[in-house]
């Protein structure tokens, strides 16, 4: 048993150095075009629903063909064997869509990943020792573990000259508890301080550039644009968000250039909503329940996937479109639904 757990450590080793190694330059194909597929609320670790996880990630992988895939949080379910073999299996099953394909991929945390065996930390080692793996950790000092960005490039640029067209924003939103009001978690102010720096930089170097923040934990203003703003989707349960707001949807309307938000958490919810009072270029989405962990969407809602198309035109900046891909091969064109004016509060 110790020789086994000694020869674990050593490939785990070798392999965080090779994927290390093995970054990703990420970039816009000859055409202008870029794919992100999201999945979200995998929940791995109820080895019997695994099976029928893995088959709707290969559905959609093999029909929509990413270029990139973010995963929003709740990879694992938090409930599989307390073993670090076990941890290290469900979180290879985990990724081993994109591996077989040799598509990248980047995640940030949800509220059940590290209720198992391994810890935050330990997971985003588990997941950069993949070469794919475009994952990293954020700043010690933040709140949360999974807070950084990646940049995605123009067609014509090279590592020695290029030029930014999408930063990725990937932010923690923890579990539970928002800075001790109970409820749902989020992101801390210093976090969003971060953000603010970081994505200031991005804005006044390429200011023609398209920001997409990903995050786990919806924000309050998810259900409150829902009831007094157009929106395309379902929404079939409330949703789920702190009960303290901690302005981070202000500063990403502050920012400019953010234009698309990527959640999950709420599995029977998979709606794109906006203000077009404070920030008409601003869609914040749900992706579609992924997996078959914990509880889940009903018919006609079916498991499935977001996708983002990208386009980047250079003289006008960079355009999208999106829908969802789900387990029965259907492309998703979500329906419109007007505002009711009634008032809700997070769940």
């Amino acid at each position: 048993m110790k020789i086994s757990c000694f020869l674990f450590l050593i490939l785990l080793c070798c392999s965080i150095q090779q994927g290390l190694a093995l970054k990703q330059f990420l970039k816009f194909n000859e055409n202008g075009d870029f794919k992100i597929l999201q999945f979200t609320d995998l929940h791995y670790g109820e080895v019997i629903l695994d099976e029928f996880t893995m088959m709707v990630q290969e559905i959609v992988l093999d029909i929509e063909k990413p270029d990139f895939v973010v995963m929003t949080g709740d990879q694992l379910d938090g409930s599989y064997s307390g073993t670090s073999y076990w941890g290290k299996m469900e979180w290879n099953n985990t990724v081993k869509g994109m591996v077989k394909r040799n598509i990248p991929w980047a995640m940030t945390f949800g509220n059940h990943d590290d209720q198992g065996y391994f810890t935050r930390e330990q997971l985003m080692t588990i997941d950069k020792s993949y070469p794919l793996s475009q994952s990293e950790f954020g700043p010690e000092s933040l709140h949360g573990v999974s807070n950084y960005y990646l940049e995605i490039h123009t067609a014509e640029s090279t590592p020695d000259d290029k030029e930014v067209a999408v930063v990725l924003y990937f932010l923690d939103s923890g579990d539970r508890d928002c800075m001790g009001h109970g409820g749902w978690g989020c992101v801390y102010p210093d976090q969003i301080e971060w953000f603010k720096a970081v994505s200031s930089q991005f804005s006044q170097r390429y200011p023609k550039h398209m920001g997409i923040v990903n995050f786990h934990i919806p924000v309050p203003e998810m259900v409150e644009f829902w009831h007094t703003n157009i929106s395309y989707g379902l929404k079939e349960e409330g949703v789920g968000c702190p009960n303290y707001n901690t302005g981070l949807y202000q500063a990403m309307v502050d920012n400019g250039n953010i234009e698309l938000v990527l959640v999950g958490h709420d599995h029977k919810d998979d709606y794109c909503t906006r203000s077009k009072a404070t920030a008409p270029q601003l869609w914040m989405c749900y992706g579609r329940k992924s997996g078959f962990g914990n509880y889940n969407p009903v018919p006609p809602m079916y498991h499935g996937a977001r996708i983002i198309q990208l386009y980047n035109d250079m003289s006008d900046g960079v355009t999208w479109n999106s829908w969802i891909r789900d387990q029965q091969k259907q492309k998703i064109v979500q329906p419109l639904h007007q505002p009711d004016g009634k008032t809700e509060h997070c769940a």
